[in-house]
């Protein structure tokens, strides 16, 4: 069995406030929306998200798709029911796997959604085992952009997608000041723009096949959830650890600061592995 490594990140998702904030704020989808008039609720911008971006990977009936970093499992449990495909569901955070398998209970889905330990850089699948890869705003944790889109490439058959979306920190707009918060934020100092990713898909042996800039919905995203969670902030505050409270509001709060002032961006990619 593979070391399981620890990382800032997994660390923090598995704080038990961190989590009630996340599950309460953001709902079943720890995922960015995407908004056609801008009045829609986060739920349905994230619904909406997911259907764009399974849309423009093709999905069929029969596929058999590994999702990464997978949050509460809600896309895992969607793509299974609306396109016939079976999920590999996986994450590095096991408060997260327990409540994707709670939330997953009563459903018909056995057989094709599966919830498993897995770190996106190292994954414990066999060569070209699966047809797509999907990451939804995971891969800004990861130190080694580089090694999780190689090990993607190498679980994924010739022809196989690979389906990405990113809330992403332009490096060469943020201050210092900002450029430190971030990273003390996410443990790592490997920020990457979206030029960076293109060139992370190329360098890994994909064709990149669509870039959508999906910045407008990003800032208008960040907005909704800093709304939400000042909405309820005398309620969490019966429920959590000032400083865990007080941290994720700062922080929510400048991630919509930054994402207004474009620093912030969501990008949608799909790349392909050549067929042969």
């Amino acid at each position: 069995m593979k070391e399981r490594r620890t990382h800032t990140m997994s660390e923090h998702y598995e704080n038990s406030g961190v989590d009630r904030l996340y599950s309460a704020v953001w709902g079943e989808n720890i995922h960015y929306g995407v908004y056609e008039t801008g009045d829609e609720t986060i739920e349905t911008a994230t619904w909406a998200a997911k259907r764009l971006m399974a849309e423009a990977a093709r999905l069929r009936p029969g596929e058999r798709v590994l999702e990464v970093a997978c949050g509460y499992g809600a896309t895992a449990r969607y793509l299974a029911e609306a396109y016939g495909v079976s999920v590999v569901a996986s994450n590095i955070s096991e408060t997260q796997l327990a409540r994707c398998r709670e939330m997953a209970g009563g459903r018909a889905l056995d057989d094709r959604v599966s919830f498993e330990y897995a770190d996106f850089h190292d994954l414990p699948f066999p060569d070209e085992s699966f047809d797509v890869w999907w990451c939804q705003e995971s891969m800004v944790h990861s130190p080694d952009k580089e090694r999780v889109l190689r090990e993607a490439y190498r679980v994924l058959k010739p022809g196989g997608r690979a389906v990405i979306s990113d809330h992403i920190f332009w490096h060469e707009r943020l201050t210092p000041q900002e450029r430190a918060a971030v990273e003390a934020r996410y443990g790592m100092s490997n920020l990457s723009s979206p030029a960076d990713y293109e060139r992370h898909i190329t360098d890994a042996g994909f064709t990149l096949v669509e870039h959508r800039d999906w910045q407008r919905h990003a800032a208008l995203h960040r907005a909704k959830v800093l709304a939400r969670l000042e909405q309820h902030m005398s309620e969490f505050a019966r429920e959590m650890d000032a400083e865990t409270l007080e941290n994720n509001h700062r922080s929510w709060a400048h991630w919509a600061d930054l994402a207004a002032e474009g620093k912030l961006s969501l990008d949608f990619y799909l790349a392909e592995k050549p067929a042969g």
